[in-house]
């Protein structure tokens, strides 16, 4: 735990604001006792984000339509040679778009951080008392900002150990480019599509016009996915010592187990989630041994499952499950081992990362295990 002061005096540059943004006017949001209502009003934040943000994608959408109408209507009027003419008005078109995508994404941002402030306040993750989770916090700004997960190196685990350079490449092109390259990606299929549909007759007009609802629901997707991440990092704290209990069923002797399935899937991803982190952290330092430490001769996937037996089978199997469900991103390379592990086991485990996540988010019971 950190007082807020250190917490503050720790960061620089955006961080900084952004978590000081977050800190100010907490206790504007009244505090909710009840946990059901504490649910409801998560749910109602999560609406109303999306709905604001499917708004905003509308009105950039319009905008840069109403600039396209108005610079083709300015064609020949503004130099007199046709190909000069023409490349003026698409850079003042491209510069009115670069212009107004740049709000959009600031706005947001904007929206993003506020509806983490919201999230923090109502799960009682405030500066009103003395000490704050300071994983939490931080964790909730970079989830508000869209910055990468640590990929630093991680109780001797690397996680970009398993990863090549070309995917590390792609991957950070993909985070850098993910909301303003992907819209324009839509919006090129889209184009294609409409004029396949429609034929070449329909008018930049039209095709614009007809572009709005893509992105207004592009909006409310990428809005959606921050702030169900926003969630998970908020109810970490709430339900993190009922996650360890439901992996290791009180068992110190499968703690080496759950640790080398949980670095299996830290691998998987090439980075530590902030919620893996916690658990991780949690279960290590539980356990009476405390002496785990990464190998570098196999990794867990590549293991011989025969040699464990069948309740530690079913520990890695609640391990992975949980590891998924609290970090809800790419799950292929995990539900391959996930199928492996339920192909040896005797009874097969119909519990599935999505129904814990759903009853983390519902503020339900987990589900009961059935190994």
């Amino acid at each position: 735990m950190a007082s807020p002061g250190d917490l503050l005096h720790g960061l620089q540059g955006l961080p900084k604001l952004a978590l000081s943004y977050i800190f100010r006017g907490m206790d504007l949001v009244n505090p909710v006792e009840s946990k059901d209502e504490r649910i409801r009003m998560l749910k109602r934040v999560e609406f109303y984000s999306v709905v604001e943000a499917g708004a905003l994608g509308l009105l950039s959408g319009l905008l840069l339509l109403l600039v396209t109408v108005w610079m083709d209507s300015k064609r020949g009027m503004i130099l007199d040679d046709a190909f000069w003419d023409g490349v003026v008005i698409l850079g003042i078109i491209i510069a009115f778009g670069v212009v107004i995508t740049m709000v959009e994404l600031s706005v947001m941002y904007f929206l993003s951080l506020r509806n983490a402030r919201i999230i923090a306040s109502l799960n009682g993750q405030s500066t009103i008392a003395e000490d704050i989770d300071e994983q939490v916090m931080v964790a909730l700004v970079n989830a508000g900002l869209q910055t990468p997960n640590n990929t630093g190196e991680f109780f001797g685990i690397n996680p970009r150990k398993h990863i090549s350079r070309l995917q590390v490449v792609f991957a950070a092109i993909f985070l850098k480019t993910k909301v303003s390259g992907s819209r324009a990606i839509i919006k090129m299929m889209w184009k294609r599509f409409a004029i396949r549909v429609f034929g070449r007759t329909v008018s930049r007009g039209a095709l614009e016009l007809a572009s709005l609802p893509v992105f207004a629901f592009w909006n409310m997707w990428v809005m959606r996915s921050t702030i169900r991440e926003l969630r998970m990092r908020s109810e970490m704290p709430l339900r993190e010592e009922e996650l360890v209990a439901y992996i290791t069923m009180n068992s110190d002797d499968s703690s080496d187990l759950c640790l080398d399935t949980i670095e299996e899937h830290i691998f998987c991803l090439g980075d530590v989630h902030p919620n893996v982190e916690r658990v991780f952290k949690r279960i290590y330092e539980d356990s009476n041994k405390q002496v785990w430490k990464t190998t570098s001769e196999q990794r867990f996937a590549q293991r011989n499952l025969d040699q464990y037996s069948q309740p530690q089978l079913y520990t890695a199997i609640r391990t992975l499950v949980v590891t998924m469900a609290i970090d809800p991103r790419s799950r292929r390379k995990q539900n391959k081992l996930l199928k492996e592990l339920n192909e040896v086991v005797e009874k097969e485990i119909e519990i599935r990362p999505n129904d814990i996540t759903h009853a983390i988010l519902n503020g339900k019971e987990l589900p009961k295990w059935n190994g």
